[in-house]
């Protein structure tokens, strides 16, 4: 972190320091892929009800902000809840200590009385006057899997530790350490071989035969100076919108050092996001940084409309030494437009706008809008400019499809004009430590996604995935940039004009993922994972079908569907 970005945050904890002695409580976070979130989402979709200051539109959610919507969903009687759905309802209060504590999170038979004395905690301690709790679980992950025509086993070895608490119910903290060791598809490590990065991960070092070994850690505090308003600082990851992907701001790039203010008034919840990124040349030490700032603004306009506005800017140092992260930015009420034209900036900038509507119960449409450059006469010309660079979603998801109970199906779209995400230069484009901060498939596709979700018995839990992705690749080598490497300056492009989607080498991707997870108990799970992907281009064909089976301990499950 540079030293203006480092006298910044120290200046803010130092005048906010006067807050905490009358702060209004804290809450830490729902971790990325945890269960709550579908839970809470087909809760929010049976209700038919979007205005209850959920704002599921952007993750992560705080654990205080559910407990009254829960209670809410478990006594409703409207809502047709099956035995199933009781069944999760039940794990997210067992899940959600110490916001809704009681004696149902109690566990009925304590290891020697001190471990698990609640369902879902290892280890716990409060003290009498609630001044002080931690709440500590072990995290670990071991899978082995087999991809037909590889002789190399695959397999994941994960352990790590999970800490979270509050001091003097004023401050919250939160950290995840893990240690890993993996060995990845031949896909995945095609991914990694070209982009220098595993999705999801930071710093990598080789491991055995073919295999990487990383560490990962996640860490913030948090607290809230007054009841509309949170404050968090730390490594997160965030998400903006309904869809399986987000073409805001997606949770697929590793976690970021940010500070994120967030304000709730009414049907209004409006986020800061200030953050420290990683560019993607991994040649030069340091690795070079970049800065970003992000706002979203989310309304619930009635109780089947939420509405969402969406901006961000990515700068870095390189056409000014010295500049450092630029307080311009930090003015939490301005549109970034404005800042980069005063101070003559090239900064990277993207709008864009989320929506959700129910237009009845078990039934949601979803879409989003992104725009990386607007001139209005380009777009209404045919001409087909390379600067319209946009995104598009659509989207839905029905719940108890036909009647059926706990049979749920998402069908979503995605398209994105070649050049989207791009910049000027090889560092601010749209990314984070090689990775991309929206879609992982890049820029110039579009992609059909058709996901159906069975819940036949409590903790079992089966989920069918299938995608379809086309992509105007680069030719071979990458000599020629037709639009779909993020990563590449837009100035290497084909041509001004007659740009158009899919354009290049036409790449089609066919993914198929069944997977079979049992909760053997809480947050113990079992999983059974079986996946074919298909890949053609005119230079090649390439296959994978794999299959592993797996035991995570308070760990999410990744995926990757690429």
């Amino acid at each position: 972190m540079n030293k203006i970005l480092t006298r910044f945050i120290l200046l803010l904890i130092a005048s906010i320091g006067g807050f905490i002695s009358n702060s209004f409580g804290q809450s830490t976070n729902f971790e990325p892929g945890s269960p709550a979130y579908p839970l809470l989402e087909r809760m929010e979709i049976k209700s038919g009800n979007l205005n209850n200051q959920l704002f599921l539109d952007i993750q992560p959610v705080q654990r205080n902000q559910v407990t009254k919507d829960l209670f809410i969903f478990k006594d409703a009687s409207k809502l047709n809840l099956s035995k199933v759905d009781e069944y999760w309802l039940d794990y997210l209060t067992d899940e959600n200590l110490p916001y809704t504590n009681g004696s149902w999170n109690s566990s009925k038979k304590p290891v020697f009385d001190i471990f698990y004395q609640s369902k879902a905690n290892f280890l716990q301690y409060t003290t009498k006057d609630s001044d002080f709790q931690v709440f500590v679980n072990p995290v670990l992950a071991f899978g082995l899997g087999k991809e037909k025509d590889s002789s190399t086993l695959r397999y994941q070895d994960t352990r790590g530790l999970e800490l979270r608490g509050s001091i003097d119910k004023k401050v919250g903290f939160y950290t995840l350490l893990t240690d890993n060791q993996v060995s990845e598809p031949g896909y995945i490590q095609n991914y990694v071989n070209k982009q220098g990065a595993i999705p999801g991960v930071g710093y990598w070092k080789t491991f055995k035969n073919g295999g990487y070994d990383y560490y990962d850690a996640v860490g913030y505090f948090t607290f809230s100076p007054d009841k509309h308003i949170n404050i968090q600082f730390g490594n997160t990851q965030n998400f903006i919108g309904s869809g399986y992907r987000s073409l805001l701001l997606s949770d697929f790039a590793q976690n970021y050092l940010n500070l994120m203010v967030t304000a709730r008034v009414w049907r209004f919840q409006y986020q800061n996001i200030f953050a420290q990124l990683t560019g993607n040349d991994f040649s030069t030490s340091p690795y070079p940084i970049k800065y970003a700032a992000f706002h979203y603004l989310t309304f619930d306009a009635a109780k089947f409309l939420n509405v969402g506005i969406f901006e961000g800017v990515m700068f870095y140092n390189g056409n000014n030494p010295g500049r450092g992260y630029d307080f311009s930015y930090l003015n939490p009420l301005i549109f970034y437009d404005a800042v980069v034209n005063n101070t003559g900036a090239v900064d990277k900038e993207t709008a864009g706008a989320n929506i959700n509507i129910l237009p009845c119960k078990n039934f949601k449409i979803y879409g989003q809008f992104l725009l990386n450059e607007f001139q209005a006469h380009q777009i209404l010309s045919s001409a087909n400019w390379w600067g319209n660079k946009y995104g598009i979603q659509g989207g839905f998801k029905w719940i108890d499809i036909f009647g059926m109970h706990n049979v749920d199906w998402q069908s979503e779209f995605n398209l994105v004009r070649p050049y989207t995400y791009t910049s000027a230069n090889a560092v601010d484009n749209y990314s984070q430590y090689g990775q991309p901060l929206a879609d992982p498939v890049g820029a110039n596709f579009r992609e059909f996604i058709n996901i159906v979700r069975i819940n036949p018995i409590g903790p079992l839990d089966i989920k069918l995935e299938l995608f379809y992705i086309q992509q105007g690749a680069d030719s071979v080598g990458g000599v020629t940039d037709y639009g779909s490497n993020i990563f590449i300056p837009y100035g290497h492009r084909t041509a001004d004009y007659g740009i158009q989607l899919l354009q290049g080498e036409l790449t089609n991707t066919i993914i198929a993922e069944a997977v079979v997870s049992y909760q053997l108990r809480h947050n113990l799970f079992i999983d059974l994972t079986g996946l074919a992907r298909h890949e053609t281009a005119p230079q090649y064909v390439h296959n994978t079908i794999y299959a592993s089976v797996g035991l995570r301990l308070n760990f999410a499950r990744k995926e990757y569907m690429f």
